[in-house]
């Protein structure tokens, strides 16, 4: 078929009737299962109606609705694309009731604005067309106006350059969501997971972690190390999200999916830090909850909630400890402990995978607590974070600690945590004073609460996560 040649009133009337006999064929065809047919054409003004624009057009509709079949569960019976020169024409025969499918099509047409290009008609079982008229919906729209279409075209209200013109806006449109690879939700998601990565390093003082003002506790990177890991898993943070987005089936299997996601967002991580392991414990932590996040809301939409994303964590995460750490106690690998595993064996630290299992319960009991406390005390983001960073110190059997050093050190800092705490924490001068100088002590002494950071940021991911939440359309208010 050739894309540049101009299309007659004879191949407009030929298309016509061709199509007319490809319904009924079909229609006949798939008459005894009662099947729903459904027709896509491009309504594209002007003398070429074959064009890369409209194929393309015509296989994005298809797409989209085997994407919204799958969704609702409905089964596909036949789909044929003709290419003739008055236009692509798409046919769809799918085991499904046909005002159901005609709710799909419309939402096709209506949910960008290049689906105005685009034309499905759907016919139930007796070949009879369901009109939108059924749902009281309003008249599709002109190209060019806010009026009815229908009233346009009778009329002749706009000039063929008018015409053209809104065309070309339609298609510009259409181009441009093509770069869109995943659904906004997913980038949405993803990119709270970032933004918590790059909060948590930035607010300072961090007491013996690398923050703005220094590197804490850590001879071998620094803030901007942390700037180019957490750069590095934009990737993979995106990869987790998307599994947890399109995930079916028991949630379980999907945490093997994540963990060979973070063992290529390491590889990444190291390349970037030049061996450095800055964030493969926030990887794993964080890539776990944005699966999880992704999960829920795909499934609840407006109805998600913070409490339905933890638990869902905990089901992805159920009988961790019990595969992984307990079988150390009676047989140990042949291989180098990991810090975890060798903590586990020595204190009965089950650390992030007992706090993943558990459904992350310091956030909830603690840390989100804590950090909106601080918010409604009119303290800034980094004040509000290293405010709620000293009191998960005070609680969290932090394992960077333990592999540093040893219980009584743990216990220790956990301790003067909770005096900072009760000196005010941020919230007071001589709180924020005592943070300061603690910096510099737990500097001195070579401690670094990592496991506490990571925590943290998985507080302001959460937090976050829950605004967004708010912004959903069943969500909001006034």
């Amino acid at each position: 078929m050739n894309k540049h040649t101009e299309v007659t009133l004879q191949d407009v009337l030929d298309s016509k009737e061709r199509r007319a006999e490809a319904q009924h064929s079909m229609r006949l065809k798939y008459s005894a299962q009662g099947d729903t047919l459904i027709s896509m054409t491009v309504n594209m003004p002007g003398n070429r109606k074959y064009t890369d624009d409209t194929v393309q057009l015509i296989y994005f509709a298809l797409h989209q609705l085997r994407l919204k079949f799958a969704e609702q569960g409905l089964q596909l019976s036949e789909e044929q694309i003709f290419h003739w020169n008055a236009g692509p024409v798409a046919l769809v025969s799918v085991q499904g009731n046909a005002h159901q499918c005609k709710k799909l099509a419309i939402q096709i047409e209506q949910e960008s604005p290049s689906g105005r290009l685009l034309d499905l008609d759907v016919f139930d079982a007796d070949g009879n067309l369901i009109s939108r008229d059924e749902y009281q919906l309003p008249r599709r729209i002109c190209m060019v106006c806010e009026r009815p279409a229908v009233e346009c075209v009778r009329s002749r209200a706009h000039q063929p350059e008018e015409v053209r013109s809104a065309v070309k806006h339609l298609l510009l449109s259409f181009h441009s969501e093509q770069t869109k690879v995943v659904p906004d939700a997913v980038i949405q998601i993803a990119s709270k997971a970032l933004e918590a990565m790059l909060a948590e390093v930035a607010c300072s003082p961090a007491p013996g972690l690398v923050d703005r003002f220094n590197a804490g506790a850590h001879q071998d990177m620094d803030f901007f190390t942390f700037i180019h890991s957490s750069s590095a898993l934009v990737s993979s943070l995106l990869r987790c999200t998307l599994a947890g987005w399109t995930h079916s089936g028991d949630c379980t299997e999907l945490l093997p999916v994540l963990r060979k996601i973070g063992l290529d967002g390491e590889k990444d991580m190291f390349a970037a830090t030049n061996g450095v392991n800055t964030q493969k414990g926030l990887l794993f932590l964080l890539g776990i909850t944005a699966a999880a996040t992704a999960l829920h809301i795909r499934k609840m939409g407006s109805s998600a909630c913070i409490e339905g994303i933890l638990q869902t964590v905990a089901d992805m995460c159920q009988g961790l400890v019990a595969q992984e750490l307990s079988p150390l106690e009676k047989n140990k690998p042949d291989r180098k402990l990991t810090a975890g595993e060798r903590l586990f064996l020595e204190y009965g630290i089950t650390g992030i995978r007992g706090e993943l299992e558990s459904g992350l319960t310091v956030l909830s009991a603690v840390a989100l607590p804590r950090l909106e406390q601080a918010f409604s005390a009119g303290l800034s983001v980094n004040d509000a974070m290293v405010d709620t960073l000293i009191a998960l110190i005070a609680v969290t059997p932090d394992t960077t600690i333990l592999n540093r050093h040893n219980p009584q050190v743990l216990a220790s800092v956990q301790q003067q945590a909770a005096g900072i705490l009760h000196a005010g924490g941020m919230l007071t001068e001589t709180g924020r004073q005592l943070i300061r100088e603690w910096d510099d002590s737990l500097i001195q002494m070579n401690i670094s609460p990592g496991g506490s950071a990571d925590l943290l940021a998985a507080a302001y991911y959460f937090y976050s996560i829950k605004s967004y939440i708010r912004a959903f359309p069943g969500n909001r208010r006034g």
